[in-house]
């Protein structure tokens, strides 16, 4: 996994376009995606308050863009755009994610087997385990901890298959 993915081409111009409008309509921009074949545009917000978005918040967003793109010579004239929540499951993908998701439960996919180092300690058969799920306490830039079966797990990214929000929501129910 490389946390530091730098977007480029028509993403790159359409994040720049769009992060301003989404920060001014008070909603956070957690992700987006261009589908070039699709001519489709993905916008994923949350209200920086709940860590979520209403209909009614996607709604504003796809209208405070209207005038923008417009304005805009390069956006495709045929384009579709979606504006949504991430999603309770949403992925983690970049060290802001990670951060905005410490103290929450998450499902972790590796690559490979984990070091002698990394199971120092840890409960018996985690070795040979490829998922995980447990809660992140930390992230910086070179690693990230989560919380599993009472033992602190350290990863790097480079080691990362996926990362997604993996809620109790049993326990939110209550």
């Amino acid at each position: 996994m490389d946390i530091q993915q730098e977007r480029s081409g028509l993403e790159k111009k359409f994040y720049h376009l769009c992060e301003p409008v989404v920060l001014e309509s008070g909603y956070r921009l957690y992700d987006l995606e261009y589908i070039t074949g699709q001519k489709l545009l993905r916008l994923y917000i949350q209200d920086p308050r709940t860590g979520s978005a209403l209909i009614d918040d996607c709604v504003k967003v796809d209208h405070a863009l209207s005038e923008p793109f417009e304005k805009e010579e390069w956006i495709p004239e045929e384009i579709t755009l979606e504006v949504s929540s991430p999603g309770v499951y949403r992925h983690i993908a970049n060290l802001e994610h990670f951060k905005l998701s410490i103290n929450e439960m998450v499902c972790v996919v590796i690559m490979g087997q984990l070091s002698d180092d990394q199971v120092s300690g840890a409960p018996k058969g985690m070795k040979g385990e490829k998922k995980f799920r447990g809660k992140l306490l930390e992230a910086n830039q070179d690693y990230y901890v989560i919380e599993v079966k009472g033992f602190n797990l350290k990863l790097n990214y480079k080691q990362t298959k996926k990362v997604n929000l993996d809620p109790d929501l049993k326990s939110a129910q209550d």
